[in-house]
C-alpha cells in the first residue's frame, strides 16, 4: 500500500494530466444543469439563456434508450450434456440476477448511461457489503475520478483509481476525531470548512486519507509548507483484483462526449436570442430624443408616460423616436444554429415530440430516427456488455474471498413462491467464465418486443429464444414451466366444462357443485379439487346401502349415472343347518 503523501502526489499528477478533459466535462455539466450565463459585452450586462436546451433533451432520450433493456448473464455448463452442470449453470445465473436485483442495477445503468454519453466514461466501484453480505455497486462521478492509464483503450479495468470528494470539518471530527488530534489544523477552522478526501482503490487495498487544511490552494499544487495529509483508513483487498471498472466511449485518441461539439453553437444561439430579445424590448419602449428647431431653445414642459396615457409637452423643439430593428435574418440564423446543434449532437426533432417538415410517412420517420439513434445505442450497450463482464468477475471474487465457506441464500427474481435458493460461494463459483449480452443491442424495449413478435410470426425464431431475448422474462426456464402448467390447466378446465354440459357425463349436479365449492370457497387448486371429487365418487359407488335409503336415490342426476349408491341384495332362503341351529337341534 502507498503512504498518504504518495497518494497525494499521484492525485496531483493525474489531476494535472486530466485538466483539459475535466474542464470540458465541467462545461457539459454546467450546460446540462442550466448554469450558463451569456455575457453581452456590447451592453455591459449578463443574461440567462432563454433557448431550448437540446443537450438535456438528447442526453435524456439517448440514455433512457440505452438503459431501457437489461442485459442477461449467461454461464455455460462446464460439462456438455450433464444435467448437474446445467443446473449449476442455471443457479449461477439466478444468483447473479439476484445480486443485480439487490443492487438495483437497472437504476444504476440509467445513471451510468448518462455519464458515458455526456462525460465519455462511466466509473463504478464494487465493494463487499458486510451488512447484506453481498457485493455492492457504487456509481462514481467521472468529474472526481482519476483512474490509472491503460494500454488498451477498450480495457475497462484500470489497475488503480483515486476518487476525490470533499467533507466538512464537523464530519471529519465526528467520524475520525481520534486520528486527527493535533493534525490538519482543525482547531483553527470553522466547522463547515471543507476538506479534500482521497480514496485510493488498488488490488492491495482501499485507503482513505484527508488532505490539506481546507484551503483550495492545496489542489493547485502547493503540497507542503503547512499542509499535511493524514491516513484515515486502510482496508486490505482480499480479492487481489482491481475493484474499479471504468468503461469509455470509443473515440480517436482522447475522451470525448457525444455532445461536446454543441457547446459553441449553444453559446452563439443563446447570445443571439438574448440580443434579439433586447432589441424587441427596445422596440416596445423606443428611445426618444428632443430635437431643437432652428433658432430656438427646446424645453420639456411635461414628460410623456404612455403607460398611463399622459401626453408629453415640449416647447421649442420636436420629439423623435428611434426605432430598433432586430434584423430580418435573425430568425433564420437562430433556426440554422438549432439545426447545426441537432446534427452535431445527433438530436432528432422526434426526441421533443415533433417531426421534420420533410417527413411524410411513418416509415420514413422510423428510418430517420433509426439512422440517428440505433447505432449509437448499440455501441453504448456493447460497451456496457464488456464492462459488466469484468464487474461480475469482481463480484464473484468478492463472494469467494469474503464469504466463500458460508451458506448464503437469495431470492430468485420473478418467483412469487418458493423463490429462495441456498448456495455456498466456493462450491457455486467454481469459475467466473460467463457472458453478458443484450437481447438485441441497439434496440430499445419497444422495438425489441415488436421485432420478437414478427420473428415468431414468420417462424424464424423459437419461443425459447424469444423468452431468452425478452427483457421482461428473467428466467426463461421458469417461464416455460409456467406456460406448460397453464396449458395443462386450461386443457383440464376445458375437459371439465365439456363433460359437465353432458347430462350423461360423469359430472352430475351434486359432484359439480362439490367441485365448485372446493375451488371457490376453500381455494383448492383445480387439479386437487378434481382428485377429491373423483375419490368422493369412488367412495360413494363402493358403499352398499339398504334398499329405500336416500343414498340409493339418483336425486337431480339421471338414474344409472353413478350419482346413487348401490343397494344391498335381499337375503335368500336359509339352509337346513341354520334352521336346526335355530331349533337348538
Amino acid at each position: 500500500m502507498l503512504a498518504a503523501q504518495e497518494i497525494v502526489e499521484l492525485y496531483n499528477q493525474r489531476k494535472k494530466n486530466d485538466g483539459p478533459i475535466k474542464e470540458q466535462m465541467r462545461r457539459i455539466r454546467d450546460l446540462a444543469n442550466g448554469d450558463i450565463v451569456v455575457p453581452l459585452n456590447e451592453l455591459d450586462r449578463n443574461s440567462k439563456t432563454s433557448v431550448a436546451n437540446l443537450l438535456v433533451q438528447g442526453l435524456d432520450q439517448m440514455s433512457m434508450r440505452v438503459a431501457s433493456t437489461m442485459p442477461q448473464p449467461f454461464f455455460p455448463p462446464t460439462k456438455e450434456g450433464s444435467e448437474r452442470a446445467k443446473n449449476q449453470a442455471r443457479q449461477k445465473k439466478q444468483a447473479m440476477l439476484a445480486i443485480w436485483d439487490h443492487n438495483r442495477m437497472n437504476m444504476k445503468l440509467r445513471r451510468r448511461a448518462r455519464h458515458l454519453l455526456a462525460y465519455s466514461n462511466a466509473p463504478v466501484v464494487i465493494k463487499p457489503n458486510f451488512t447484506t453480505m453481498m457485493p455492492t455497486w457504487t456509481v462514481r462521478n467521472p468529474l472526481d475520478t482519476y483512474a490509472a492509464p491503460v494500454e488498451d483503450a477498450d480495457d475497462p479495468l484500470p489497475y488503480d483509481c483515486i476518487f476525490a470528494y470533499r467533507v466538512t470539518v464537523s464530519w471529519l471530527v465526528r467520524t475520525y476525531g481520534e486520528k486527527l488530534v493535533g493534525q490538519l489544523g482543525l482547531q483553527d477552522l470553522e466547522i463547515d470548512k471543507r476538506f479534500l478526501l482521497l480514496e485510493y482503490v488498488s488490488p492491495e487495498g482501499i485507503q482513505l486519507c484527508a488532505v490539506g487544511n481546507g484551503d483550495e490552494s492545496y489542489e493547485d499544487g502547493v503540497l507542503y509548507g503547512g499542509f499535511s495529509a493524514v491516513m484515515l483508513e486502510q482496508i486490505p483487498n482480499r480479492t487481489g483484483m482491481p475493484l474499479v471498472v471504468n468503461p469509455r466511449r470509443i473515440t480517436l485518441d482522447q475522451p470525448r462526449g457525444q455532445f461536446d461539439g454543441v457547446l459553441g453553437m449553444y453559446y452563439t444561439r443563446a447570445r443571439l436570442q438574448a440580443l434579439t430579445e433586447i432589441a424587441i424590448e427596445r422596440g416596445i419602449f423606443p428611445e426618444e430624443y428632443l430635437v431643437a428647431r432652428s433658432g430656438e431653445n427646446p424645453e420639456i414642459i411635461q414628460v410623456a408616460d404612455g403607460k398611463i396615457g399622459q401626453l408629453g409637452v415640449v416647447k421649442g423643439g420636436d420629439i423623435q423616436q428611434l426605432q430598433v430593428n432586430p434584423g430580418y435574418k435573425t430568425d433564420t440564423a437562430l433556426d440554422r444554429l438549432e439545426r447545426q446543434e441537432r446534427l452535431e449532437g445527433a438530436i432528432p426533432a422526434e426526441f421533443g415530440g415533433e417531426s421534420g417538415s420533410n417527413i411524410r410517412t411513418g416509415r420514413r420517420g422510423d428510418s430517420v430516427l433509426s439512422a440517428t439513434v440505433d447505432y449509437r445505442v448499440q455501441e453504448a450497450q456493447s460497451i456496457f456488455e464488456s464492462s459488466m463482464i469484468q464487474e461480475d468477475k469482481i463480484a464473484i471474487a468478492i463472494e469467494r474471498a469474503y464469504w466463500g465457506a458460508f451458506q448464503k441464500s437469495f431470492y430468485i427474481p420473478g418467483r412469487a413462491a418458493a423463490g429462495m435458493a441456498v448456495y455456498v460461494p466456493n462450491q457455486l463459483w467454481n469459475n467466473d467464465f460467463h457472458y453478458v449480452t443484450y437481447s438485441a443491442a441497439g434496440s430499445d424495449v419497444n422495438g425489441l418486443i415488436v421485432g420478437l413478435g414478427q420473428r415468431l410470426g414468420t417462424g424464424l425464431m423459437s419461443k425459447e429464444s424469444a423468452r431468452e431475448a425478452d427483457p421482461l422474462i428473467s428466467d426463461p426456464d421458469l417461464e416455460h414451466d409456467r406456460i406448460v402448467a397453464e396449458g395443462v390447466e386450461s386443457a383440464l378446465l376445458s375437459s371439465i366444462q365439456q363433460q359437465a354440459v353432458d347430462p350423461n357425463g360423469p359430472y352430475q349436479p351434486e359432484d359439480l357443485a362439490y367441485l365448485t365449492r372446493l375451488v371457490v370457497e376453500q381455494n383448492v387448486t383445480l387439479y386437487e379439487a378434481v382428485k377429491r371429487t373423483d375419490q368422493r365418487a369412488r367412495d360413494r359407488q363402493a358403499a352398499m346401502v339398504p334398499p329405500g335409503s336416500p343414498e340409493a336415490m339418483p336425486g337431480l342426476a339421471m338414474p344409472g349415472m353413478g350419482a346413487e349408491a348401490p343397494m344391498q341384495s335381499p337375503p335368500g332362503p336359509q339352509g337346513l343347518d341354520a334352521l336346526l341351529a335355530q331349533l337348538g337341534g
